[in-house]
């Protein structure tokens, strides 16, 4: 026997000659390499060397051939600008890689991308922002002040983004970038809002609109945010009829002349009952008169159960909603002479209330339709800050509606309030009941505090034509999911107009002119825009916002400089939506001013990517100006893909209030606190796509640990690659498909297997199932069968043998096949991983596959394995050697004492007459066994085993009768410490 030191200092003599993996490709990847070289290599600078190509082959066209060529080779992803404020979270960080993500998958299908970056610079968020960091008093700041601190404060904020974004490894050129703030991208918004006003769509209305007490500007319905368990006080109020209509109905029916008649109503603002101005019902219900003592009440007969639940109320009398038309009543806390009217109105019903619904114009949008329609005043007494205006209210209220010791009017929304005005209904008899009640109620999605609806002069887009054709114009939009559709449909049907104006000092002004002594008269039209536009043009937007009105003669054209002096610059700036919305004028430009065509692409973007809060924001808002302001009535998308929100292990939305957060940071450096590991750039852009991002994404320890996992075992894999892929005598000659083995040729069918899938996948946005997929590949087809069958002849063989080469050339093509499937993913990696190849593998004269060579790995286009009848081989080496496989593997686990395949023979009996549909050399290779015997016999020996073609064969397992080589380990040297023959000739 062989002592066991001899036999390991025997096999240290031959380990040099054996062909060990070589490659400098690190087990690691290392951060400092990944941001200094390998991300501008894979993002930057492979970006623009693409697009500068791009625009060569272009320019080189005539304008009529451009078009075509760049409607067949440009694919363009249309950058929804994230907010210039504050730093970044996971969820920009999902929504930048989702995009780079299509982005690079189509540079693998050989088209070029335009890909240029933006950020959303106006608006309440960064005024405010900007305003924090002051401590004189805001109120007595310039509107040019305060434009300069929130122009600073966005400029400071995109810088810090951008340095943000940069690390996730984003193809595109940072310094091509567009933002809402700057000169020309404002004075395009206003030729916008100037075609807008010459088709009629803009107007002027003293209308309610949605309003932010806490940010004083009117709100926009994408600006809301609905909690569903908010509380109200609702109140039973009762409003006395006049005498006239009292007597009216005394003399139809036996009532009491000395007991009052009141009518009921319901409402959850009791703050507005000071706006009412009347009263509606519907002619269609029946109403009753009860008797309730000391006075007799009218409530719908259906709702009188809900209303006047004393059992000892009697019905007196019943009437038709017609006996109501000519009915009228007084608000006893004003003291008017005036009575008020009963209105019939659809909306009212016998579901909730009393049957009688009152009616404020100025403080709801049903109201004011109804207010129009009747003549109606369209009150509103209350100022932006939400409180009453206390001058326009009767002289007696103000004891209750003042602050004490202040000297101001009360919050309409504050508890204190509510109290006092029940304490006013109660004092004029006017309240039957009060009690909370729970409903979904809007609040402003900045300041998250309750909204009110008031009526104040804004500025609107009727959206009537406008929505018809936008929804025709989604008929041709396809959305990722489904569902999106229907969402952002839902919205638009909704919406009858845009309140455009906003109360603040940082955005683009609305180029309106208002008379110094009468507000209601302004000046504002196409050629009044159009001259506003050439004067920003000459001294910059914000001397728009100058106190001083000394040089408004300039602003106005020649025609009216007579009067110039009459008016003064508006302070209403337009809706931040409609910024956003205008961005796809930058694309718009680039066609037709730097790519010179005469007319754009349909349509303007393939694609649109942003979370599903964007259906009620920036899709829609983006949809509806394109529409709006074109001849083409077409939606600036071809398609709408939404991603949805982050959330934590326990499956909460991330928050800094609750404190669940998890910075990119965090991800790509770790986090021992939250027990994250270190996943680096690529670690972060796999965590993303790993999930299904059509749904809220998971994210914490559990989740990125399993991703740690998967980037570890994909190093691996490639390192083994690249090491058995280093040059040899062949020079890096790949092989021709029918000179590669059975197993070589079925695992090249496996691969095009999944590249097919995984296109399919790409394409369909469903990047978890890409990567489900390829690791499911990685892990069954390549490490547990193909790796592990191919390390003895990698090893052992002669570094030129023709199996050896065989083999290469199978590694080579899985290595380009997996570097189009994760490129997109982890270009980083990718990158790397291609650095390390020696280039001669890429001078392919094999006709193997359609592709051209190309210096990057992340623009080499897509894999395409040209194998003909791909299913017939795997069907015939599955049901020939792999059933041999199988069945070897379950006799090998009886076998005693052996512990492993090299260690056993393999004697394969057929019947006579008839041959194996493989080789000894073959099978001995995929079942990793030390040597296959193969006889003939009319009898049955061993196990019996049937193959799909319909051979019966016999197979005998057994311990080798060899010895073990010294140099490969196999059981298969004739003599004791002696080479194989193999091996023999290998190092000879």
């Amino acid at each position: 026997m062989v002592s066991s030191g001899l036999r390991l200092c025997s096999r240290h003599v031959y380990q040099k000659s054996l062909c060990l993996p070589k490659t400098k490709f690190p087990n690691r990847s290392n951060l400092q390499k990944t941001m200094d070289q390998l991300i501008p290599k894979s993002s930057q600078i492979l970006y623009e060397e693409q697009f500068q190509m791009f625009l060569r082959q272009a320019q080189a066209l005539n304008p009529h051939d451009r078009l075509e060529f760049v409607q067949e080779k440009l694919f363009v992803l249309h950058d929804g600008p994230p907010y210039a404020n504050g730093d970044l979270h996971l969820g920009h960080a999902m929504n930048k890689i989702l995009k780079d993500i299509i982005n690079r998958f189509q540079l693998l299908q050989g088209k070029y991308i335009y890909y240029k970056t933006g950020w959303d610079c106006h608006g309440l968020p960064i005024e405010l922002k900007a305003l924090q960091k002051l401590t004189e008093d805001q109120d007595k700041l310039s509107p040019i002040k305060i434009r300069r601190l929130a122009s600073q404060h966005a400029q400071k904020t995109i810088k810090s983004q951008r340095n943000q974004f940069q690390k996730y490894a984003i193809a595109t050129n940072w310094d091509d970038h567009y933002e809402t703030m700057q000169k020309k991208f404002e004075l395009d918004q206003l030729t916008s809002l100037k075609k807008m006003i010459h088709t009629g769509l803009i107007k002027r209305q003293n209308k309610p609109v949605y309003w932010g007490t806490e940010t004083k500007t009117a709100l926009a319905e994408s600006e809301l945010e609905y909690k569903d368990d908010h509380i109200s006080t609702s109140v039973y109020v009762k409003f006395p009829l006049s005498n006239k209509s009292s007597d009216s109905l005394r003399n139809t029916t036996s009532l009491n002349p000395h007991n009052d008649i009141k009518v009921v109503i319901w409402t959850t603002t009791p703050w507005t009952i000071f706006a009412n101005e009347a009263i509606c019902f519907n002619k269609n219900l029946r109403y009753g008169i009860y008797d309730c003592g000391d006075e007799y009440l009218l409530v719908q007969t259906d709702l009188k159960g809900k209303v006047l639940q004393d059992s000892s109320v009697n019905l007196v009398s019943e009437l038709s909603g017609e006996a109501l038309m000519n009915l009228r009543y007084i608000t006893p806390f004003s003291h008017e002479s005036n009575d008020k009217s009963f209105i019939h109105g659809d909306h009212v019903s016998n579901s909730t209330g009393t049957g009688f619904v009152h009616t404020a114009p100025g403080h709801g949008f049903d109201d004011y339709i109804i207010g129009i329609k009747n003549g109606l005043r369209i009150f509103s007494p209350v100022d932006n800050e939400g409180r009453y205006k206390l001058d326009e209210l009767p002289p007696n209220l103000m004891r209750y509606l003042q602050e004490p010791d202040k000297g101001k009017a009360r919050k309409v929304l504050s508890k204190q309030t509510v109290d006092q005005v029940l304490q006013v209904l109660k004092d004029y008899q006017m309240l039957l009941k009060a009690e909370e009640y729970v409903h979904s109620y809007p609040y402003d999605w900045r300041s998250k505090k309750p909204v009110i609806i008031r009526a104040t002069p804004q500025w609107f887009a009727d959206l009537t034509d406008v929505k018809e054709l936008a929804l025709r114009s989604l008929e041709k939009v396809k959305f990722y999911p489904e569902r999106g559709r229907t969402r952002l449909t839902s919205f638009i049907k909704a919406r009858n107009e845009w309140c455009i104006s906003r109360q603040r000092s940082w955005g683009v002004p609305i180029p309106a002119f208002y008379k110094t002594d009468n507000c209601d008269e302004v000046l504002m039209n196409e050629d009044i825009v159009d001259h506003v536009i050439s004067v920003i043009d000459k001294k910059g937007i914000d001397a728009w916002f100058k106190d001083d009105n000394s040089d408004i003669k300039e602003w106005l054209p020649p025609k009216y400089h007579h009067k110039a002096h009459q008016y003064s610059r508006g302070k209403d700036t337009v809706d931040v939506w409609f910024d956003s919305g205008s961005t796809w004028k930058v694309l718009e430009d680039f066609y037709l001013n730097q790519l010179g065509l005469h007319k754009t692409p349909t349509p303007l973007a393939q694609i649109y990517l942003e979370g599903s809060d964007q259906h009620r924001g920036w899709f829609q808002s983006s949809l509806l100006t394109k529409v709006a302001t074109t001849s083409q009535p077409d939606a600036p998308y071809g398609t709408v893909i939404t991603h949805g929100f982050t959330l934590d292990e326990k499956g909460l939305k991330m928050s800094k209030s609750i404190g669940n957060t998890v910075p990119p940071e965090s991800v790509i450096a770790g986090d021992e606190k939250q027990g994250i590991p270190p996943l680096g750039v690529d670690g972060l852009r796999l965590l993303i796509a790993q999930a299904d991002f059509t749904t809220d994404v998971v994210i914490g320890p559990t989740v990125t640990k399993h991703v740690a996992e998967s980037l570890k075992k994909l190093r691996l894999t490639f390192k083994f690659l690249l090491g058995n892929l280093q040059k040899s005598d062949s020079e890096c000659e790949l092989l021709a498909f029918d000179k590669l083995r059975p197993v070589d040729q079925y695992v090249l069918c496996k691969l095009k297997e999944l590249s097919g899938e995984t296109l399919r996948n790409y394409t369909a946005y469903n990047f978890s199932k890409v990567l489900t997929t390829a690791f499911y590949h990685m892990n069954n087809q390549l490490s547990a069968f193909y790796l592990d069958i191919v390390k003895d002849s990698l090893y052992a063989d002669a570094a030129g043998s023709l199996k050896r080469r065989q083999i290469q050339t199978t590694l080579f093509h899985i290595l380009d096949t997996y570097r189009c499937i994760f490129g997109p993913i982890i270009p980083i990696m990718i990158q790397e991983a291609w650095d390390y190849l020696p280039k001669e593998w890429l001078q392919d004269k094999s006709e193997f596959h359609d592709m051209l060579p190309s210096a990057s790995p992340l623009t080499r286009p897509w894999k395409h394995l040209n194998i003909l009848d791909p299913n017939g081989i795997i069907d015939n080496f599955e049901q020939n050697q792999l059933v041999l496989l199988k069945k070897y593997n379950q006799a090998f686990k009886a076998l005693p004492e052996i512990t492993k395949t090299i260690q056993t023979q393999v004697t394969i009996i057929t019947p006579e007459g008839t041959s194996l549909p493989f080789s000894e050399d073959s099978l001995a290779d995929v079942l990793q066994v030390g040597r296959v015997l193969t006889k003939t016999s009319s009898k049955e020996h061993g196990t019996r085993i049937t193959l799909g073609s319909g051979l019966k064969l016999d197979m005998i397992l057994e311990p080798s009768s060899l010895h073990e080589c010294p140099r490969c380990w196999k059981a298969n040297s004739r003599t004791p410490e002696s080479l194989c023959d193999r091996c023999c000739k290998t190092i000879t």
